[in-house]
């Protein structure tokens, strides 16, 4: 009676393996047959990013702008001042432009406009400019400058400077200086004429002015004009001639104080038809009695070329493949010898 217990009490019912492979079979087919009608969301599509340039350039004298959007143009149109209003779907701005090339001066050529480069991520109002416009031969450059609309009277959001002419020496002016240092002479602190004092020379207005030591206790200040006082000052009035460097883009002045500190004036012991060696024997023995006070270093900053110089805008353009528009011109050129450079101009892609 026992043992008939236990059997029933272990004689449980359920599926058997072959009945549960059935049923998954029948469940695995209603899915697959059921999939294609189960809805579903579409992933969205990338926007498509609309790419294009705007174009600010002269056409000889003429002023024009065009904008491309893709392989599509607006036209070029006739303007005076340049002015793009950026998409509003731009998801970034670069602004590109380049100042007027330099004009050449005699058998140098001028130095091309500075080609300045900027990234905006947004912009808050629109571009507006008027490139800057080619030297001359032998003057300089425009700048570009690119402004917000309405801020013309606050700093520019980008500015290329324009090109340097490659000057002769009698057309340069103080703002050529990027460099004036006194290194030499009876004036320096080295000598026991110092008077307490360095000597020292910098830019004022249109003038050089060098202060140094006129003897032991006299500390004399000085304004020089750099054509009139240097450059053009006749031969007969000078001591020692100033040095002049083309490569090095320098002059070295020697003191002139003859006429200036010590009240002698050179012109009256050579008013003609002296000897060389009689005029050589005078000099020699001025310098022997009266020292140089002090020598002066000027260095400039002026372009060195023989021939045209292209402008990094060329470069980009024809990096980029523009060939139509303001591309089929040299923007920011510096001039040849003689000749007048290029104006400038600016691009702004997004």
């Amino acid at each position: 009676m026992v043992i008939n217990n236990k059997f029933k009490l272990n004689n449980k019912q359920g599926f058997s393996l072959f009945e549960a492979c059935v049923v998954m079979l029948v469940v695995s087919v209603f899915l697959a047959v059921s999939a294609s009608v189960i809805p579903h969301r579409p992933k969205p599509k990338p926007e498509a990013e609309g790419h294009g340039r705007f174009e600010c350039y002269y056409k000889g004298n003429q002023l024009y702008q065009q904008v491309f959007q893709g392989t599509s143009s607006s036209g070029i149109q006739t303007v005076s001042k340049c002015r793009f209003n950026p998409p509003v779907y731009a998801k970034y701005i670069v602004v590109n432009a380049v100042g007027g090339g330099g004009g050449g001066s005699g058998s140098n050529g001028g130095e091309p406009g500075y080609f300045y480069s900027s990234f905006h991520s947004a912009a808050r109002a629109a571009f507006v400019t008027v490139p800057g416009k080619a030297g001359a031969a032998g003057t300089d450059g425009s700048p570009t400058n690119v402004y917000y609309e309405n801020e013309e009277h606050k700093d520019p959001v980008v500015t290329a400077p324009g090109g340097k002419s490659n000057r002769e020496w009698s057309e340069l002016s103080v703002s050529d200086i990027k460099q004036c240092a006194v290194e030499a002479g009876a004036s320096t602190a080295s000598t026991n004429i110092a008077c307490g004092s360095i000597p020292r020379c910098q830019i004022q207005g249109d003038k050089i002015v060098v202060s140094y030591c006129f003897s032991s206790t006299y500390y004399k200040t000085k304004y020089m004009d750099l054509q009139k006082d240097i450059v053009q000052r006749p031969l007969v009035e000078m001591l020692n001639p100033p040095e002049y460097d083309r490569t090095k883009n320098t002059i070295v002045y020697h003191d002139q104080s003859m006429i200036d500190d010590y009240g002698i004036d050179l012109k009256a012991y050579f008013a003609g038809g002296q000897s060389p060696a009689f005029i050589a024997a005078i000099k020699n023995s001025f310098k022997l009695y009266y020292p140089s006070l002090f020598e002066m270093k000027l260095v400039f900053n002026i372009h060195k070329s023989s021939t045209v110089s292209p402008s990094l805008m060329k470069n980009y353009l024809d990096g980029m493949g523009i060939t139509t528009g303001m591309g089929a011109y040299s923007h920011g050129q510096g001039g040849a010898p003689g000749g007048a450079g290029t104006n400038g101009a600016v691009i702004i892609t997004w």
